[in-house]
């Protein structure tokens, strides 16, 4: 009898942490590749305009690239066939405007409390919401909705962007935890930090290609690609070193004297592709103006070429201007994730300072 109890206990006690505790822990992990976005939508309006929005915004090219490839790939999915499988997708996006009465609409309707519906027959200015964890664990599910169509297609015409922002910040972090879960190259990082004053995060598999004074060339070759990683850095004089021109002149100096197609043959080496132009971005990076830079590379010979992405700023600390690049050889491949993986690795550098202030 005391056995009995003491098991009713342990059963009770069990059975509260499942209901009061967090539902999450019941979830499947979600799947699904990098990019991917399982979209679900009235079929009507998949064909309509609304659709046509929604593959201009988040099938856009992505700039920088040898050839065309989205921002996202977009699987779109019947809302009356969403079923427990499809459910379980890392990216999820559900689009519905209320001035539909199809069964399918009805269908998304039914993710939607009677409050949010009132709402969105208010407030002509909402148009997403986020939600977590919806169906799988890890999973990101965003609501896109309107009144009517045209209402819809004109805040994401507006107001997309923050979306597209949104999703390529969750692919990054994704990113990072595969990058840097497993081994690390600590021992890389440490060197940087003692012989340069600066510091980024190496995840395993790239190997040094090349060290010199002022000039660190890694890279990660494998079947079907080869990842660079470069960094090097001169005294720093004026803001005019930060035009994209002025850049990329001194790149094609760089990559002229140390990053060789064959390493036997010093005849060979990189340059910058000008038939497509790079082309300057300035954003803020580690709170510093930055010109980041997108294009295209090729060697001298014409044998080999990828895309490139650099970011180019001053540490006034130091007197120094930076340039940290990473570039890609994958012919015949996608190479958005690839080159997603890049800039990924580039932004966990530091300098001294920043560094031993983050600690």
């Amino acid at each position: 009898m005391i056995i009995y109890r003491i098991g009713l206990i342990f059963l009770i006690i069990a059975l509260e942490g499942c209901l009061s505790g967090n539902s999450e822990n019941l979830l499947q992990p979600a799947s699904g590749k990098p990019g991917d976005i399982f979209l679900v939508m009235d079929s009507a309006k998949w064909a309509g305009e609304l659709g046509a929005e929604i593959k201009n915004t988040f099938q856009a090219d992505v700039k920088g690239l040898p050839r065309k490839e989205p921002l996202f790939k977009l699987i779109y999915i019947n809302p009356l066939k969403l079923n427990s499988v499809l459910k379980n997708a890392k990216n999820m996006i559900f689009v519905t405007s209320l001035e539909s009465s199809s069964r399918e609409t009805a269908e998304l309707k039914r993710y939607f409390t009677k409050g949010s519906l009132e709402q969105i027959n208010r407030d002509s200015t909402l148009f997403y919401k986020i939600n977590k964890n919806v169906f799988a664990k890890g999973q990101e599910v965003i609501y896109l909705f309107g009144k009517t169509d045209k209402q819809l297609i004109r805040n994401i015409k507006q107001n997309g962007n923050r979306v597209i922002n949104y999703l390529n910040s969750i692919e990054r972090n994704r990113l990072i935890y595969s990058l840097y879960g497993g081994l690390e190259q600590k021992g890389i990082n440490k060197r940087m930090l003692q012989e340069y004053n600066y510091w980024m995060r190496i995840p395993n598999g790239y190997n040094i290609a090349i060290w010199e004074d002022e000039f660190i060339w890694l890279r990660n070759p494998g079947v079907g690609y080869d990842k660079n990683l470069f960094i090097t850095y001169k005294n720093y004089t004026d803001e005019k070193q930060l035009t994209t021109d002025s850049i990329i002149e001194w790149r094609n100096r760089i990559t002229k004297k140390y990053i060789y197609e064959d390493p036997e043959n010093p005849k060979s080496f990189v340059v910058t592709e000008t038939l497509v132009p790079p082309f300057g971005k300035i954003i803020s990076f580690n709170d510093k103006y930055t010109n980041k830079v997108k294009g295209l590379w090729k060697t001298n010979n014409l044998s080999m070429g990828g895309p490139f992405v650099s970011y180019v700023f001053v540490d006034q600390q130091l007197a120094r201007l930076f340039y940290v690049e990473g570039f890609l050889y994958s012919p015949g491949k996608d190479q958005r994730e690839f080159m997603r993986e890049l800039e990924t690795i580039i932004e966990t550098f530091r300098t001294a300072t920043e560094k031993r202030a983050a600690s």
